[in-house]
């Protein structure tokens, strides 16, 4: 509760407690004898004076936010912002409007002059001040320094790109609080003093489109958003802003900075404007005055605790276009605040803050935020377009004053909760938490700035030194107070030659005319320069002032008040007080003096409120005034505590940081170390003064505990604290202060700070006592952190006393954590520096030896000279030392430093043995050391030291066990001749490489890969520069396993490797293939040679060979065709075609006999020609140059005049590789992986001796290996190429793989056989990760190699057959390994189909299949697999051997199609009872019947078109029995369904389909059926449509008629 004190001179004056009072007083003004009053009901009030009693008289008809009086004129600021000006008797009121100057937009349109609106006025002899609602300065008198002469009012063009705060007027100078408007530009912020504001004119069309821009749907409502960029959570009442009253009789107290306080005027028309947002907002303002009256009483907030904001908008801007409410919401959303800070850790802020209308004066108002470009402009021009929407005016240049606590509060709400931060480039939770941190400490730390970084300019006369610029030199413009620059000054009062100035730490200057002591005591002496209050009391710090007439007043934080000065009886000699409490309780216990009664709706203590300081102490003439608290507010003990750390911070930045910064270019070596300790001694000075703020808002009442910046950005802190405790410990090491001691000298202030913390025995100008003094200022914030902790614990204390119950808070819980958070850190620090300060020691001692490792974040653990650490069997003439590090662990072995990063080191503990004792060993990646020590006590301290070294380095838990798997990077030195000076990164066990890892040498040589146990081991990738890139498998350092090698010459090899040469089956390309100069060897390697069977395909030459290699050369049996259609075949030596052979040309031309070479005849032979003329005798000589006959005989071919076609030599055929060997090192890799023993193959490695038997081979074992490989391969392939498509069905196909299958084990059934197959062919032989499907592609690959492509030759068909065939067979081996339950080779089992019918058995016969049973083989089994991969090189060998047949065939059916159907069943002897719906009148066709009855047998022609899209023999029978159905069941419906077929009447029917359905090379289709139809197959009803069918083909080809 507050109780009202007047005093006259030093006389206390008395109020009556009957008379209606004002609950605050905010102004006063004295007027004679008498004084007026405003009271914080925007009342004003006659004070009449009779015997040092006061009587209050209320002034109707006068609603005011300021007021000053000056030669018998008022000056009065209604609560619209307009100004009056009346007489003394307030008779009459006369409205002074000032307008705006028109301004240009940039298209040349002049703006609309807009009416200013006011929150201040101070008035004197010298001239009239005013402070506009968004900060500009207004005068009016003579004040030519500020070029101002006139009666008008004009504005101070010298203040423009400055915002004022506070503003005062004495007899003949002035002093204002102004701060650089910060502009953005870009990233960057910058100060201008005067930048160019961008002016819209209303009759501008370009001007209304750009304010048009901005669209409700793609900006931020109004009402979301806020400069600062923050979150503002709405209260349960529909929360505005608290104000606290004026109370200086100049502007000082209601406009000192950005801290200063709006009147509560101005949070009741926020309030009216919250009541009013569903309702009309063209309310007249008589109404809106009566609304604001009523609620005068009502306090709100723009910020608390509530964790959710109303979903109430207020989006009301009463403004006179959309477009213009548009432009200006946008452009709200991204005002800032401060030094014009936006939340810079988002690119685009999604979500800015929700908070209320009323609070949109703070966004355009430029004191905290400079609006700076278009919003202030817009929003004045807007505002002042029409006189119906002054509350909105007013909401524009609303809470001004409130700034500080919009600051404090977006400051402490500032939470990256509410942060979007990009985290394209953020790896883990806790990079994303200290990127939180540094934000919010920017964010602080600006607005830090913000609040110290005032100004205070002073004009006028000078003569009694009352500008306070340190001289009485004339000025001819306004100066800057240099002394009190960047000290966060709070409020500036004018008496009428002397000035005062508060600052954000309590402290008071004042300067200028002192006869009357009204300055300083120490003489009567005027002051030119700032000059200190001091009082008695230390601890005591100054709370409010005020400087009037020739006195000052000062109320201090313990309800002091003290006067200075001149009063009615004299002048003060020494401090008078004038509250003194003896006198005060005796005029309370007479009742002379009472409090005030405030009714319950006018408390507002228990509210937190959003504003800064409430301003006690006015002064005017010779009346003084104070509002005092009935009890001691302990809470301003705790501010006195923060102040005084304030005031240390800026003497220090001051005295010591900035000049040290100017000069810091001196320091060559770590610049960059003191760079950033003065950084974030610079940040932690701007977030003390905002922990300042708040402070002195908590002990005025306006917050609560949880809103102390301290409390409620507790982490921040501690996180800053931390920083800057690793960074002076940096300094330390390196002996920082030293450097800095020698740049800059200590100044005196600093020196006197500090004296009582040095020994008496220090000489004041030594340089070691200079040096500790640098040092104790430079951790003087991790001093004071104690400080921070009494200011807690007291608060704690407080909140206990208070409360009522045993409950314990949250709040208190809060403040428990604030209390132990800061022990820790405090013990943190103090072990930092201590750690910091012995290694500074060690180094100093070392010597020059190891100077070069002497960096600013090492620091010593342990070193073995003081505590023994020995060598195990040292040398005998040999000195070792350890040094054990933060970071590394350093034996010198005599003057040899050898250096083991710790986090490449690992320690074990070797048990005690008969000859060992007290041992450690130390395992480093190139060496293991054997250490000992002295004791066991010994050994226990260097294992936890070394131990918790190395968990820290790698930011591991103290608490848990050193990992021996980490990962690391290292470079190795020449100790492993494999890893010699190459770079190292990834993974350890035990000290050695192991897991995946990057390894470079210095020659370029990369690795990147699996290691295990110090070896290249894995799927891994290197590229070696002279040589290529591999990637594959490795195996102990070379490359062993799959893998594809690309040689820098272009060459490409894929296959298989073992150490590290190309081995076992392989492709490699060789040459340009560009220019045609290329080879494609397909086949076996050993040791890197061609060596085994293998295709060559040598496209400069334009042959292919197929055979037998060794080293590199063909050699043994082999073939070769060639572009020209030349077939080789014979035994090779050395590349050479050599010996018996066989050679083939294109028009059936053949020799065989003996051969030199390929194409030179050398010995006997028999030549036989494509007439069927033979030569058989000695030839030599080359085919092309002529042969050589000898001993010859020609026998001529007149018995039969047309040879057979195809005809071939004897010997074809066999003197080729034999099928069986093909691609054996395929299988082998196969059996390999399975785990099956070389031992029970044959020699070739093709097959098994005596067939897999179940002793031999376990089968679980076999199974057990293929999920191994499965699970390996599709790591590696995940590793290696991660696609992004298919990935789910993949990994599904994966899985299901991993699973051994149960089926066909032991017994076989038609359902397992059935799984079996699906298993085979759906899964295994699908999946690269299985060994099965590995081995399918590999040799269907090889198989499309050696006969597809341009080289093919119809003689290879015989061959592709045998050994596809061959395949087929091996193939089925490796499945009986994986099955055993499937019958042996040759073994065909059929298995009976399960008859699940309930129809007759007629309906059976019908429908079932009338094969009985499923054929189990390897064809049935495997040719659905590998037929359709193989299909299209295969069938292209298949087309060119039967292209004469099918060339005859297709020319015949393209004739025969020519007619239409009845000529041509006529032709092929059809029977008439199918020429069903034709007649035979002109071989036309009958329009009268139906379309079903000409299209007969259509559907049997469409199935056996079908026949082209099988790939199988049995796939390609089923086809045929389905068109045979077809053609049954068309015939039936027109003959009946008994009618059964003869074969007189089905095989021209069948013809007459085989005709329509024009099926291409149907011999060659025949002819592969032939050649892979089994046995079984050949016989019975699939046999014999088959055989149909090729009778039909037969017919076509041998038919000898024509048709006419």
């Amino acid at each position: 509760m507050n109780r009202h004190k007047f005093w006259r001179g030093l006389t206390p004056l008395e109020v009556c407690s009957s008379q209606a009072v004002p609950e605050r007083i905010v102004k006063l003004s004295s007027i004679g004898s008498d004084f007026i009053v405003l009271g914080s009901d925007h009342c004003l009030y006659h004070c009449d004076i009779e015997e040092n009693r006061l009587e209050f008289k209320k002034v109707p008809g006068i609603s005011a936010i300021d007021i000053s009086y000056h030669n018998d004129v008022v000056y009065i600021i209604d609560v619209h912002g307009r100004l009056y000006k009346t007489n003394s008797s307030f008779k009459s009121k006369e409205e002074i409007v000032v307008k705006e100057e028109a301004k240009c937009c940039p298209h040349g349109f002049k703006s609309s002059s807009f009416k200013v609106k006011f929150r201040n006025v101070v008035t004197s002899d010298f001239g009239q001040l005013f402070i506009s609602s968004d900060g500009q300065l207004w005068g009016s008198g003579t004040m030519l320094h500020i070029a101002l002469d006139t009666t008008s009012i004009k504005k101070v063009s010298f203040f423009e790109g400055r915002t004022v705060y506070s503003a005062s007027v004495g007899q003949n100078f002035a002093a204002v609080i102004a701060r650089k408007n910060v502009k953005r530009s870009g990233t960057y912020d910058t100060e201008s003093d005067n930048d160019d504001e961008e002016v819209f004119a209303s009759n501008c069309s370009q001007c209304q489109t750009i304010i048009g821009l901005a669209s409700p749907a793609s900006v931020p409502s109004l009402s979301e958003t806020c400069p600062l960029g923050v979150q503002i959570s709405k209260s349960s009442e529909d929360s505005s802003s608290t104000t606290a009253p004026q109370t200086d009789v100049h502007v000082d107290a209601h406009s000192f900075t950005e801290d200063s306080s709006p009147s509560s005027e101005e949070s009741k028309i926020a309030r009216n404007n919250a009541t009013q947002r569903n309702s009309n907002v063209e309310t007249n303002p008589s109404e809106q005055e009566v609304k604001v009256l009523e609620d005068d009483d009502e306090r709100t907030e723009i910020i608390t605790d509530t964790p959710h904001g109303s979903t109430d908008k207020i989006n009301n801007i009463f403004i006179n276009t959309d477009a213009a409410r548009q432009f200006l919401s946008k452009q709200l959303s991204w005002v800032s605040a401060g030094e014009d800070y936006l939340v810079e850790c988002t690119e685009k802020p999604t979500r800015i803050i929700k908070e209320n209308v009323s609070n949109l004066t703070n966004f355009v108002y430029e004191g905290v935020k400079t609006v700076g470009d278009k919003v202030a402009t817009l929003s004045r021009h807007v505002s002042g377009s029409s006189e119906n929407n002054e509350v909105v005016e007013l909401q524009l240049k609303n809470y001004n004053d409130e700034i500080n606590s919009l600051m404090y509060n977006c400051t402490s709400h500032c939470n990256f909760d509410d942060l979007q931060l990009s985290t394209s480039t953020i790896s883990s939770e806790k990079e994303f938490e200290t990127g939180r941190k540094n934000e919010n400490i920017k964010n602080m730390s600006k607005l830090g700035k913000n609040i110290l970084a005032t100004e205070l300019w002073t004009w006028g006369d000078i003569s009694y030194g009352q500008l306070g610029i340190g001289d009485t030199v004339k000025r001819l413009k306004p100066m800057v107070v240099m002394s009190l620059s960047g000290y966060g000054l709070q409020k500036v009062s004018c008496g009428k030659w002397h000035c005062s100035a508060l600052t954000l730490d309590g402290r008071l200057f004042s300067w200028g005319y002192n006869h009357y002591h009204q300055v300083s005591f120490d003489s009567r002496y005027d002051k030119s320069g700032p000059k200190q209050f001091t009082e008695k009391s230390d601890s005591d710090r100054v709370r409010d002032m005020i400087a009037t007439d020739h006195h000052t007043l000062t109320y201090t934080h313990n309800e002091n008040i003290f006067y200075m000065g001149k009063h009615t009886n004299g002048f003060t000699e020494s401090l008078i007080k004038l509250n003194d409490e003896t006198a005060d309780k005796e005029v309370t216990e007479n009742n002379k003096t009472v409090p005030v009664k405030i009714t319950e709706s006018q408390i507002v203590g228990n509210k937190p409120q959003n504003m800064c300081y409430h301003w006690r102490i006015l002064s005017s003439g010779n009346i003084s005034y104070c509002s005092l608290e009935d009890s001691k507010c302990l809470e301003f003990q705790d501010l006195s505590i923060a102040q005084r750390y304030l005031e240390e911070m800026l003497l220090i930045y001051h005295s010591l940081i900035k000049p040290f910064l100017k000069k810091s270019k001196a320091v060559n070596v770590h610049s960059i170390i003191y760079e950033n300790v003065c950084d974030i001694f610079g940040d932690i000075l701007n977030i003390t003064a905002l922990n300042v703020l708040s402070m002195w808002q908590y002990a005025e009442k306006h917050i609560n505990e949880c809103d102390i910046s301290l409390i409620k950005n507790l982490e921040e802190y501690i996180y800053l604290y931390r920083k800057y405790y690793v960074a002076v410990s940096n300094l330390i090491v390196i002996g920082g202060f030293s450097q800095i001691n020698s740049i800059v000298d200590v100044s005196s202030s600093i020196y006197n700070l500090f004296i009582d913390q040095l020994p008496s025995y220090k000489q004041k100008n030594n340089k070691k006592t200079l040096e500790a003094i640098v040092a104790l200022a430079f951790v003087q914030p991790l001093t004071r952190l104690s400080s921070y902790k009494c200011i807690a614990q007291s608060i704690l204390r407080y909140k206990k006393k208070r409360k009522k119950g045993d409950f314990k808070s949250n709040i208190e819980e809060r403040l428990s954590n604030v209390v132990s958070s800061l022990d820790s850190l405090i013990e943190e620090q103090e072990k930092k520096r201590k750690e910091a300060d012995v290694t500074k020691l060690f180094w100093e001692t070392t010597g020059k030896s190891l100077d070069q490792y002497r960096i600013p974040e090492r620091r010593l653990v342990r070193e073995s000279k003081s505590r023994s650490l020995n060598l195990v069997n040292p040398g005998r003439f040999s000195s070792h030392w350890f040094i054990l590090f933060n970071d590394l662990f350093v034996h010198v072995s005599g003057s040899t430093p050898n250096l083991h990063p710790l986090e490449t080191v690992w320690i074990e503990s070797i048990p005690n043995n008969d000859s060992l004792l007290n041992m450690i060993q130390v395992t480093t990646p190139e060496e293991v050391i054997s250490l000992s020590t002295n004791t066991e006590q010994d050994k226990t301290e260097w294992l936890h030291a070394l131990n918790t070294s190395i968990r820290t380095k790698l930011n591991r838990d103290p608490n848990f066990k050193t990992p021996s798997i980490r990962s690391a990077d290292y470079t190795f030195s020449s100790k492993i001749a494999f890893y010699k000076d190459a770079k190292y990164s990834g993974r350890w066990l035990d000290g050695k490489t192991h897991g995946s890892g990057r390894l470079e040498w210095p020659d370029g040589k990369l690795y990147v890969g699996q290691f295990q146990l110090n070896a290249l081991c894995g799927h891994g990738k290197m590229e070696i520069p002279t040589v290529g890139i591999y990637e594959g498998q490795w195996k102990d350092n070379l490359q062993n396993g799959y893998g594809v090698m690309k040689y820098v010459t272009g060459d490409i090899y894929e296959g298989y490797f073992k150490d590290g040469q190309p081995h076992g089956h392989g492709i490699k390309k060789q040459g340009d293939f560009t220019s045609s100069s290329a080879t494609i060897y397909t086949g076996e390697w050993v040791n890197g040679a061609k060596q085994g069977y293998g295709v060559m395909d040598d496209i400069g030459k334009g042959e292919k060979y197929l055979g037998s290699w060794s080293d590199n050369k063909k050699h043994g049996c082999g073939l070769i065709v060639t572009l020209d259609g030349i077939y080789y075949e014979g035994l090779f030596v050395q590349d050479v075609l050599t010996g018996h052979g066989v050679m083939v040309f294109e028009d059936g031309t053949h020799y065989e006999g003996e051969f030199r070479s390929a194409g030179f005849f050398y010995g006997k032979g028999v030549l036989t020609f494509s007439s069927g003329d033979k030569i058989e005798g000695s030839l030599s000589g080359a085919w092309t140059e002529g042969v050589k006959l000898s001993n010859a005989t020609m026998h001529l071919n007149v018995s039969n005049p047309t040879p057979p076609a195809n005809s071939k030599p004897n010997s074809f055929g066999k003197l080729s590789v034999a099928p069986h060997q093909k691609w054996n090192a395929l299988f082998r890799q196969c059996f390999q992986c399975l785990g099956v023993s070389d031992t029970i193959l044959t020699p070739t490695g093709n097959h098994f001796a005596n067939g897999p038997s179940g002793a031999t081979i376990d089968n679980t074992k076999i199974w057990h290996n293929v999920a191994v490989a499965i699970s390996c391969s599709h790591k590696d392939k995940h590793v290696k190429t991660p696609k992004k498509s298919k990935d789910i069905d993949r990994q599904k196909l994966v899985d299901s793989l991993e699973v051994i299958p149960r089926f066909g084990q032991s017994t076989l059934s038609l359902d397992s056989y059935t799984e079996l197959r699906q298993y085979l062919q759906n899964q295994a032989c699908e999946s690269l990760h299985h060994p099965l499907g590995r081995l399918v592609l590999g040799l269907t690959n090889a198989f499309n190699t050696t006969y597809g492509g341009v080289r093919v030759h119809p003689l290879l068909l015989s061959h592709a057959v045998k050994e596809l065939k061959s395949i087929t067979s091996r193939l089925y081996q490796v499945v009986r390994l994986l099955f055993p339950a499937l019958p042996p080779e040759g073994t065909d089992v059929v298995l009976s189909y399960r008859r699940n019918y309930s129809n007759d058995e007629d309906d059976e016969t019908v429908d079932s299949n009338p094969i009985e049973g499923e054929v189990v083989s390897a064809a049935s089994l495997l040719q659905p697999t590998l037929l359709p991969r193989v299909h299209p090189a295969l069938f292209v060998l298949y087309a060119l051997h039967n292209k004469r047949e099918d060339d005859l065939y297709w020319r015949r059916l393209l004739k025969w199609n020519r007619q239409p159907d009845i000529t041509l069943m006529a032709f092929l002897g059809i029977d008439q009872k199918f020429w069903i719906g034709y007649t035979g009148h002109n071989n036309q066709m009958s329009p009268t019947y139906t379309p079903l009855k000409e299209q007969l047998f259509h559907d049997a022609v469409e199935t056996l078109q079908q026949l082209k899209t099988t790939f199988s023999p049995i796939e390609k029978l089923l086809v045929i029995r389905s068109t045979f159905e077809k053609m049954t069941t068309a015939v039936q419906q027109e003959l009946g369904e008994n009618y059964l077929w003869n074969m007189d009447d089905l095989f021209p029917v069948f013809h007459f389909v085989v005709v329509r359905a024009r099926i291409l090379q149907l011999g060659s289709e025949i002819h592969f059926v032939e050649d892979f139809l089994e046995p079984c197959m050949q016989h019975g009803e699939l046999g014999l449509m088959f055989t149909t069918l090729k009778a039909c083909y037969i017919q076509v080809l041998q038919e000898k008629m024509t048709i006419n």
